[in-house]
Protein backbone atom coordinates (compact mmCIF):
# COMPACT_ATOMS: atom_id res chain seq x y z
CA UNK A 1 0.00 0.00 0.00
CA UNK A 2 1.69 3.09 -1.08
CA UNK A 3 1.22 6.00 1.05
CA UNK A 4 -0.70 9.21 -0.64
CA UNK A 5 -0.51 12.35 0.78
CA UNK A 6 -3.12 14.57 1.39
CA UNK A 7 -0.93 18.24 0.54
CA UNK A 8 0.75 19.79 -2.11
CA UNK A 9 3.96 21.18 -2.33
CA UNK A 10 3.80 24.64 -3.23
CA UNK A 11 6.56 26.70 -4.72
CA UNK A 12 5.85 29.00 -1.69
CA UNK A 13 6.54 25.67 0.54
CA UNK A 14 9.48 24.63 -1.30
CA UNK A 15 11.07 27.99 -0.98
CA UNK A 16 10.53 28.17 2.37
CA UNK A 17 12.07 24.48 2.99
CA UNK A 18 15.05 25.61 1.26
CA UNK A 19 15.15 28.72 2.97
CA UNK A 20 15.47 26.80 6.47
CA UNK A 21 17.73 24.48 5.36
CA UNK A 22 20.16 26.94 4.57
CA UNK A 23 19.66 28.63 7.57
CA UNK A 24 20.12 25.29 9.29
CA UNK A 25 23.45 25.38 7.58
CA UNK A 26 24.39 28.53 8.73
CA UNK A 27 23.97 28.05 12.55
CA UNK A 28 25.13 24.31 12.34
CA UNK A 29 28.41 25.84 10.99
CA UNK A 30 28.54 28.90 13.34
CA UNK A 31 30.86 28.80 15.99
CA UNK A 32 29.25 28.99 19.80
CA UNK A 33 30.79 30.65 22.40
CA UNK A 34 30.71 27.55 24.98
CA UNK A 35 29.48 29.72 28.11
CA UNK A 36 26.46 30.28 25.91
CA UNK A 37 26.39 27.34 24.84
CA UNK A 38 26.05 25.39 28.01
CA UNK A 39 23.17 28.62 29.19
CA UNK A 40 21.12 27.87 25.54
CA UNK A 41 21.32 23.64 26.94
CA UNK A 42 19.75 24.91 30.27
CA UNK A 43 17.31 26.44 28.52
CA UNK A 44 16.32 23.89 26.49
CA UNK A 45 16.56 21.41 29.24
CA UNK A 46 13.96 23.72 31.31
CA UNK A 47 11.32 24.30 28.32
CA UNK A 48 11.31 20.85 27.44
CA UNK A 49 10.62 20.23 30.96
CA UNK A 50 8.31 22.71 31.34
CA UNK A 51 6.34 21.79 28.08
CA UNK A 52 6.01 17.85 28.95
CA UNK A 53 4.66 18.63 32.43
CA UNK A 54 2.86 20.72 31.37
CA UNK A 55 0.98 18.18 28.85
CA UNK A 56 0.90 16.08 32.09
CA UNK A 57 -1.22 18.69 33.70
CA UNK A 58 1.64 20.05 35.80
CA UNK A 59 0.81 24.26 36.37
CA UNK A 60 3.56 25.36 37.25
CA UNK A 61 4.71 28.37 35.24
CA UNK A 62 8.42 28.69 33.75
CA UNK A 63 9.97 30.92 35.75
CA UNK A 64 8.35 28.38 38.84
CA UNK A 65 10.07 25.64 37.06
CA UNK A 66 13.47 27.45 36.58
CA UNK A 67 13.41 28.14 40.38
CA UNK A 68 12.84 24.23 41.22
CA UNK A 69 15.93 23.74 38.99
CA UNK A 70 18.47 26.00 40.79
CA UNK A 71 16.94 24.66 44.42
CA UNK A 72 17.84 21.12 43.21
CA UNK A 73 20.82 21.89 41.39
CA UNK A 74 22.43 23.83 44.73
CA UNK A 75 20.97 20.92 47.03
CA UNK A 76 22.78 18.33 44.74
CA UNK A 77 26.09 20.08 44.84
CA UNK A 78 26.41 20.77 48.71
CA UNK A 79 25.57 17.24 48.67
CA UNK A 80 28.14 16.70 46.37
CA UNK A 81 30.30 18.47 48.95
CA UNK A 82 29.89 17.05 51.59
CA UNK A 83 30.54 13.62 50.79
CA UNK A 84 33.84 14.38 48.88
CA UNK A 85 35.15 16.49 51.93
CA UNK A 86 38.45 15.01 53.60
CA UNK A 87 37.92 14.24 57.04
CA UNK A 88 40.35 16.13 59.59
Amino acid sequence: MQFNPKYTITDKILNNLTDIASAREVIERAYLVPKWEAKLRRQALLRSAHASTALAGNKLSLKQVEALYAKRKKKLKNKACWKISPIG
